[in-house]
C-alpha cells in the first residue's frame, strides 16, 4: 500500500515530511506517465504497420514517424530521469537502474538514429525491446516504492 499520513488538528508537517510527500507523488506520477508513454510507443510500433496494410485512413500527423518519435522522446526521457532518479535515491535498486538505463538508451537511439542504420524493421524491434525494458523498470520502481518505505 502507499504511504498515508494522518493528522489531527494539533499535528504539523515538518519540512522533511513535505519534501518526502512531494517526491513520492512526483515519482509516482513520473512512473505512471513513463509506463503510459512507453506503452504508446509499443502500440504505435505494432498498430501503425497493420493499419497501413489494411488501408485504414490515418491522420497525416500519425504517418510522420519522425515527428511522433521526437514528441515521445520529450515525454519519455524526462519522466524516466525523474522517476528513476528519485527511485534510485530512495531504494538503490540496481535492477531498476540497469533496466531503465538500457531501455532509455535504446529508445533514444531508436528515435533518433537507428532508422538509417537498421531500417524500419530494425528500428521497430529496438523500440519494442527498449519500451518493454522501460515499462518493466517503471513498474519495478513503482512496486518497490509502494511496498517499502521509499
Amino acid at each position: 500500500m502507499g504511504k498515508f499520513i494522518t493528522m489531527d488538528r494539533n499535528d504539523t508537517f515538518d519540512e522533511t515530511t513535505m519534501i518526502d510527500v512531494r517526491m513520492d507523488t512526483t515519482r509516482t506520477v513520473a512512473d505512471w506517465l513513463g509506463m503510459a508513454a512507453s506503452t504508446a510507443c509499443v502500440v504505435h510500433c505494432l498498430l501503425l504497420p497493420a493499419l497501413m496494410v489494411t488501408g485504414a485512413m490515418l491522420p497525416a500527423a500519425f504517418h510522420s514517424d519522425e515527428h511522433f518519435h521526437h514528441i515521445m522522446l520529450w515525454i519519455v526521457v524526462p519522466t524516466a530521469l525523474v522517476a528513476f532518479g528519485i527511485g534510485w535515491w530512495r531504494h538503490r535498486d540496481l535492477r531498476v537502474l540497469a533496466l531503465g538505463c538500457i531501455g532509455l538508451a535504446g529508445i533514444v537511439m531508436a528515435g533518433t538514429m537507428l532508422h538509417d542504420a537498421l531500417g524500419e524493421n530494425g528500428e521497430r524491434v529496438v523500440t519494442l525491446l527498449s519500451a518493454s525494458l522501460l515499462i518493466a523498470a517503471h513498474y519495478r520502481n513503482f512496486s518497490i516504492c509502494r511496498t517499502s518505505d521509499c
